[in-house]
């Protein structure tokens, strides 16, 4: 019997050691993965704040070309410096590219907060929402949603509109910081808003439109009868010499086209849009800002996001 109750002993030690030792390499393999999981996780937060500081760096340097140029010259155009994207540089385990974009190469939807009904830069904007497949009235309702008073233009809409709807809100009464807000306005969608994205901006009232660097789609909103054969002519002959005054751009626009007014139309320009890609490991960062140029102080930074 004694024999037989060693033996039984000896089996649940052995079992138990074995139940120990199973423990324990599970303990060690929960340890190890929850070790590897960390060390990914510090990588990639590692890698994450490198991504930005490359794009903050990138701000840095738009802030500088934007000022070199506004040292060199009067006027802004597409021949410039400024304008040629910076190509993808290759950094250790990653690469940084950008762009500076003109913002006042775009109609400004902010002048809709003080323009009367005939004037040029409502009728502009009024072409471009079309264009981009907005609603008629789309500058009616622009203008409402920017204006201070409450009077609701045909076609717009005033606090009585936003209010009865399934998720009441207020016009905002104040210029747009950016063109995406217009999102929130009656009848724009997001469609139409992105179609606007490219040749519109939100900039101070009163900012005029840089006709040297103007897309084909802002010229033909700002010029009457400007066909699209007429509009490459004009692109064509702008590349080959920039517009020195706005008396210069109506003396060479192409025959048959027609300029209503010379008024909110520039040929430099005191805002830019930056952006700026940068990518270390697998993390990617972005920074996006809008500059102003005044003098020959250093641009200042009118907003910026880093993602």
């Amino acid at each position: 019997m004694a024999c037989i109750a060693l033996k039984r002993d000896r089996g649940a030690a052995i079992l138990l050691a074995m139940l120990i030792a199973a423990l324990a390499a599970a303990v060690a393999a929960t340890v190890f993965a929850d070790q590897e999981r960390w060390g990914r996780a510090v990588v990639y937060r590692r890698d994450q704040v490198q991504a930005q500081a490359l794009a903050m760096a990138g701000l840095q340097w738009a802030r500088q070309v934007v000022e070199d140029d506004g040292r060199r010259s009067d006027i802004d155009h597409l021949g410039e410096p400024w304008a040629l994207a910076l190509p993808p540089i290759p950094m250790e385990d990653g690469e940084i590219r950008g762009a500076i974009a003109d913002a006042q190469g775009r109609l400004n939807v902010n002048t809709l907060g003080l323009a009367g009904d005939s004037a040029p830069e409502r009728i502009r904007l009024a072409r471009l929402f079309v264009r981009a497949g907005a609603s008629p009235a789309a500058a009616a309702v622009v203008s409402d949603w920017i204006d201070e008073d409450v009077v609701t233009r045909e076609g717009g809409a005033e606090d009585a509109f936003y209010l009865a709807q399934p998720v009441p809100r207020l016009a905002a009464n104040a210029p747009l910081v950016r063109v995406a807000e217009l999102t929130a306005a009656k009848g724009m969608t997001p469609r139409a808003v992105a179609a606007l994205l490219p040749f519109a901006s939100a900039l101070p009232q009163g900012t005029p439109v840089n006709v040297n660097t103007a897309p084909p789609e802002v010229l033909a909103a700002i010029v009457d009868d400007l066909t699209p054969e007429r509009v490459e002519a004009l692109v064509a002959d702008r590349a080959r010499k920039p517009f020195t005054t706005v008396a210069e751009f109506r003396a060479r626009l192409p025959s048959g086209a027609k300029l209503g007014s010379d008024a909110g139309l520039a040929v430099a320009s005191s805002y830019f849009l930056i952006t700026i890609d940068a990518r270390q490991g697998t993390t990617h960062s972005r920074a996006r800002a809008l500059l102003r140029r005044s003098g020959g102080s250093r641009p200042s930074i009118v907003w910026q996001v880093i993602e």
